[in-house]
């Protein structure tokens, strides 16, 4: 049940370690490029960058702080620590 957001390569502060799926740590999403297009049709290159948020997660059994997608809370594919 690994996460996008392990694996993609967008740069983080925290290196990555093997148990974390779903916290992004060295990976993520690591965004899509695409075009705004304004009303004079001009359209530059922009860099879409993933939503991440830093919540206490429980990893290992302890809640830690790490980097989270909120695609990923949203899927369920972390557990939050209460």
């Amino acid at each position: 049940m690994a996460c996008p957001a392990a694996e993609a390569g967008f740069a983080r502060r925290e290196p990555r370690d093997a148990g974390t799926q779903g916290v992004v740590k060295e990976g993520a999403h690591g965004g899509t490029t695409g075009s705004p297009v304004l009303h004079s049709m001009v359209a530059t290159k922009r860099r879409f960058n993933p939503n991440l948020q830093r919540v206490r997660v429980m990893l290992a059994g302890k809640a830690q702080r790490a980097y989270v997608c909120t695609r990923c809370l949203k899927a369920g594919k972390v557990q939050k620590a209460l």
